[in-house]
């Protein structure tokens, strides 16, 4: 039904008002109810139509000073906070690796240069991702999903093992990808929910697919990072009933289903005796230390010989050697093993609590969205960046079970990890800048399809839920 002039009018006003032009539809709509519910209420007690609309906006206030309030309140909020640790992050790699590049590395001056370069390009990329509308991709869930899907694919068919880096990182979008598909599936029942579980073995399995040819580490980490990431978004939906399953079930079959995706890795791969010769050297890196357990026995030697500050002890055994001709790949696999060695433990404590307080920030901030997409989109970034600080610790700390690791977040060498994690941290920071705004649309029990439907004994599957 139209609106009165008068309203319309009003609404007009206020508009003008507010310099955010995100927050202005945002806001008419909270208005004009306020006041059509007012109209309303003076039409019950017996005033006409006009007379009820003249006393609603009367009681809502000038329409310049309630606009002028509504623009004060309604401004976009960045958390200066998340974004002086990011920025911190990113200058203190870049001074990591001026420090270990051309100091230290043959060719370290232009690996250095490539850093610098990659760095400016994340910044963009993280300025694209920061003023990005993230609600898109809740608009287009299927089409990001199954799009990156193609586009991985491609990647890896197209240029084989010299894209498989660039590979890697297009599967750590993957989880937000998965947020989104959650969200248009809420509300769905038992068959959205299974269908979320099915779309989230999708990237699991191609990884799976892509480590057989190529046979990289990473990939196993990527596995394993899909694999959590996925897993915690679709357990928090259904513990917060968005699903309306029963948790008893619900939560059990995706453990069960996760662990079924990662034990087909040890199925389908090749050379099962090496995977688990590979398995119990890590367990215990003196089963084969000069072979495969060689590096994990040199991280320990690095590690037991290091101090609280400072340099470490010489390494006996290794004196006719500098420690970087020891310790391979340093500033991109085991820049935290050189760093605890050169300079001490102090620098592990440092990392990790810069690390712990960004993340912890982040999941306050992500408890704090009013929106389902704006919580799902920021879990999902937060697991990806967490599972890849805690693999890298863990790899750089030679603690058994390590899985190889993808990077340090905004520390490690590495241009496509960069800007990867660059533009998931500017979606992050678009989430909590403008989350407030984002209003789930309201959904009726009554009205809403379901993704599948019971109807006198058909099963009718509806593809197009939105």
């Amino acid at each position: 039904m139209q609106q009165p002039r008068k309203i319309t009018e009003y609404l007009e006003i206020v508009r003008q008002q507010i310099r955010w032009k995100r927050a202005q539809s945002f806001v008419l709509d909270e208005i004009s109810d306020h006041i059509t519910d007012q109209k309303n209420a003076f039409m019950d007690d017996g005033l006409n139509e006009e007379e009820a609309t003249d006393k609603a906006i009367l009681e809502m206030g000038d329409p310049v000073i309630v606009g002028e309030q509504l623009d004060r309140a309604h401004r976009p909020r960045p958390d200066w906070l998340l974004i002086s640790m990011a920025a911190a992050m990113l200058l203190f790699g870049l001074a990591v690796q001026t420090w270990i590049g051309p100091n230290h590395l043959n060719n370290g001056a232009e690996m250095f240069q490539k850093q610098i370069i990659w760095a400016g390009i994340g910044i963009i990329v993280m300025f694209v991702g920061y003023f990005l509308d993230f609600t898109i991709i809740g608009k287009y869930p299927k089409v990001i999903f199954f799009g990156l899907c193609t586009i991985t694919l491609a990647s890896y068919l197209y240029e084989g093992h010299r894209m498989a880096s660039a590979t890697i990182y297009l599967l750590l979008l993957f989880p937000i990808a998965f947020a989104g598909f959650v969200y248009s599936m809420r509300n769905q029942g038992y068959g959205g929910f299974i269908f979320c579980m099915v779309v989230s073995s999708i990237p699991a399995y191609l990884s799976i697919f892509i480590l057989i040819y190529l046979s990289r580490a990473p990939y196993i980490t990527v596995l394993f990072l899909i694999c959590i990431s996925c897993l915690i978004i679709l357990t928090v939906a259904v513990k917060k009933g968005w699903f309306n399953v029963r948790k008893l079930y619900a939560i059990p079959l995706m453990f069960i289903s996760t662990a079924v995706v990662l034990s087909s890795m040890f199925i389908m791969m090749p050379g099962k005796e090496y995977i688990k010769n590979r398995i119990l050297v890590m367990l215990n890196p003196l089963l084969d230390p000069t072979g495969s357990g060689y590096i994990w026995t040199v991280v320990h030697h690095f590690l037991s010989h290091a101090q609280f500050v400072g340099q470490g002890l010489p390494i006996s055994g290794y004196s006719q050697y500098s420690s970087l001709e020891i310790l391979p790949e340093v500033n991109t696999d085991f820049v935290l093993t050189y760093l605890i060695y050169r300079l001490g433990w102090i620098v592990l404590i440092g990392i990790i609590l810069i690390f712990s307080v960004f993340i912890v920030r982040a999941i306050l901030l992500c408890k704090k969205q009013k929106g389902v997409l704006g919580f799902f989109v920021s879990l999902a970034i937060i697991s990806t960046f967490t599972v890849q600080c805690m693999v890298y610790i863990n790899y750089n700390l030679g603690l058994p079970l390590m899985l190889p690791p993808v990077s340090l977040p905004l520390i490690s060498y590495g241009g496509r990890a960069l800007v990867t994690n660059m533009f998931l941290i500017g979606i992050l920071f678009s989430v909590f800048r403008t989350g407030d705004l984002v209003r789930d649309r309201a959904e009726d029990a009554t009205g809403t399809r379901r993704f599948i439907q019971f109807v006198n004994g058909q099963i009718i599957i509806n593809i197009k839920t939105r």
